[in-house]
């Protein structure tokens, strides 16, 4: 079944928020007690480096999110004032 876009749009909101919301502040929950355990030697830190990444990741998931409802949002004022003009 295909999705509407305002459901896309939704839909994307609230996998934005989870990102966000939750599994961002694990990750970086995750990032800050790896330093703190590194005790300066976060370089040679294993578990840092797979904070680090997670952290990477998750923030590139946002970015995408956020593209796709930017333009979802532009397509849909887009299609909004073409019509508006089709009717002055």
């Amino acid at each position: 079944m295909a999705l509407t876009k305002a459901q896309k749009l939704k839909s994307l909101k609230t996998k934005l928020n989870e990102l966000e919301e939750v599994k961002l502040k694990e990750a970086l929950a995750k990032y800050g007690e790896a330093y703190q355990d590194s005790n300066g030697a976060w370089q040679e830190n294993a578990a840092w480096e797979l904070a680090d990444e997670e952290v990477s990741v998750l923030r590139a998931m946002i970015a995408e999110v956020k593209r796709e409802i930017k333009t979802l949002e532009n397509e849909s004022l887009k299609k909004i004032n073409n019509g508006r003009s089709d009717i002055q």
